[in-house]
């Protein structure tokens, strides 16, 4: 007895001699442009070196506001990576977005709160499974939501850990929103940046990383851009600009297919910026607005443009043409995974019929008998506004984007997300926008009831993502097969209690409609 006890002694002091001489450094390192990135190791994943708030453009404040963003001033010596860069300018809007799901889930909890809101918010976060130059890993670029006015890089949903530790390198990118990052003026006309300051930053956050992720381990020639909502609205828009070619190789857009409809053009961006000033007592031009504080003009965009919808627009310089139309002719030019939950409008609509009668008649004629009567099939009035508006914004627009790649020679990847969370809250939420967000990322709220079956399915899913991330193809790992989306076999891959192939839902509807609502 006292033989074995001796033994285990002896074995445990020459494991921590082991560990003590091939432990990792206290803070991972990364040495470029004369400075020295000094970052951490995840917690979760301690092979996982994670690098934040690194600047990838100038401070867009002061003469910068509502400029292309401008490149970063070189630093030298240390520089600590360790702390959450402020977020850029906005209100309570996403914590008040979270605060409503933790509360169907009946918790009052979030686990965190507002970050700092700032207009110096131009940095992005590095999560990356090696620092070798020679790992050339796959790169994630991700792109939040948020409604292009709201949101930020690092919300707890998006920490890349885990998902790096797939073998991949996440990039998480901040950028300007609202009328800091979509505002145009009449007295920006013909300058040679005059709108789309949100996109045009996270083009210069492309830039970045084609120029500095090998330092970080990354390939700067296998690069993915992802995002979610306007994020996956947003990698539509790069798709299209030409600002943006050669910078990714890859695309991932989740609930993102709305944009379709969008055909605002740089007129409809001046017209904010005479808003703002025509709300301003002293009715300022755009010299005078650039003096005013963040603060007055968040206030009085506020007041004056309540309703306004924030996104890039067709300028002719970022965006040349809408979306739709530049898919018509030159299609999708990169291999692409593309989908959305079942219930996207679920949790935002009424069970009023007026609701549903108003929406068909904001489209085209054409398309209005073919959804009345898929409206009908639903069981109450409330699933069919959520059903209308997410056929119109969401699942329609996947087949068309899915298409436009595959006629292009490029394969294409839909999902369909169907997992209801258990209990109360699921059943008030369904598949609501932004529920497959957790299991891309492995980062699962304390709020949301996790069972084996939201396990597997996160296994699933971050397998799927990093693996097309990887090689342009979600296979492997031993997953269930995902087939790629053709035309004549519009196959659908579920994601839900049940993973595999599924029927297009409602392919046939969206195949007959698209071509008057899109």
């Amino acid at each position: 007895m006292t033989f074995s006890w001796l033994k285990r002694l002896m074995a445990f002091a020459l494991m921590g001699m082991v560990s003590a001489v091939g432990a990792q450094p206290a803070a991972p390192a990364v040495t470029f442009q004369k400075q020295t990135l000094q970052g951490s190791y995840s917690e979760k994943q301690p092979t996982v070196a994670v690098f934040k708030g690194v600047p990838y453009a100038r401070p867009p404040v002061g003469q910068l506001r509502w400029q292309a963003p401008k490149p970063t001033v070189v630093r030298s010596g240390i520089q600590q990576a360790t702390q959450w860069p402020a977020a850029c300018y906005q209100n309570n809007y996403n914590l008040v977005w979270y605060q409503e799901i933790a509360t169907a889930f009946g918790s009052n909890e979030l686990g965190f709160s507002n970050p700092t809101f700032s207009e110096d918010c131009l940095y992005l976060n590095i999560w990356s499974a090696s620092l070798k130059k020679q790992a050339k890993l796959p790169v994630i670029v991700w792109i939040h939501g948020g409604s292009n006015k709201a949101g930020w890089s690092f919300e707890p949903n998006y920490h890349g850990d885990q998902l790096a530790a797939q073998g991949a390198v996440v990039v998480s990118v901040g950028y300007r929103l609202g009328i800091f990052g979509f505002f145009g003026h009449p007295e920006l006309r013909g300058s040679q940046r005059p709108t789309n300051f949100g996109l045009l930053d996270q083009i210069a956050a492309l830039h970045w990383v084609r120029e500095h992720i090998a330092d970080f381990g990354g390939d700067a020639d296998n690069v993915t851009i992802a995002g979610e909502s306007a994020g996956g609205a947003d990698v539509s828009y790069l798709l299209a600009s030409p600002l943006a070619a050669g910078l990714f190789h890859r695309a991932i857009s989740e609930s993102g297919g709305y944009l379709l409809r969008d055909a605002r053009t740089l007129a409809d961006a001046e017209l904010i910026g005479s808003k703002l000033s025509a709300a301003r007592p002293d009715k300022p031009n755009l010299a005078a607005l650039r003096l005013l504080s963040s603060e007055e003009i968040f206030k009085t965009a506020k007041q004056s443009l309540a309703h306004e919808q924030y996104g890039p627009v067709s300028d002719g310089v970022s965006v040349l043409v809408p979306t739709t139309l530049h898919y018509r002719i030159h299609g999708i030019g990169v291999d692409l995974l593309i989908g959305s939950n079942e219930n996207e409008d679920y949790m935002y609509v009424d069970d009023n019929p007026a609701t549903l009668a108003a929406t068909l008649a904001g489209l085209p004629s054409e398309s209005r008998e073919p959804l009345e009567k898929r409206a009908l099939l639903e069981p109450t009035t409330k699933h069919a506004n959520d059903r209308i508006e997410a056929l119109v914004e969401m699942h329609c627009p996947a087949y068309v984007m899915a298409q436009s790649a595959g006629s292009h020679g490029h394969q294409a990847f839909v999902y369909r997300f169907t997992r209801v969370r258990p209990g109360p809250g699921g059943q008030a939420l369904l598949a609501y926008h932004g529920a497959e967000i957790p299991y891309v990322f492995n980062t699962q709220d304390v709020w949301l009831p996790t069972t084996a079956d939201d396990a597997v399915l996160t296994d699933a899913m971050v397998h799927y993502w990093s693996n097309f991330a990887r090689s342009g193809n979600p296979n492997g790992n031993g997953k269930p097969l995902w087939v790629p989306f053709t035309v004549d076999h519009p196959t659908v891959q579920e994601l839900g209690v049940h993973i595999g192939g599924i029927a297009g839902p409602d392919y046939a509807l969206c195949h007959q409609i698209e071509s008057v609502l899109y």
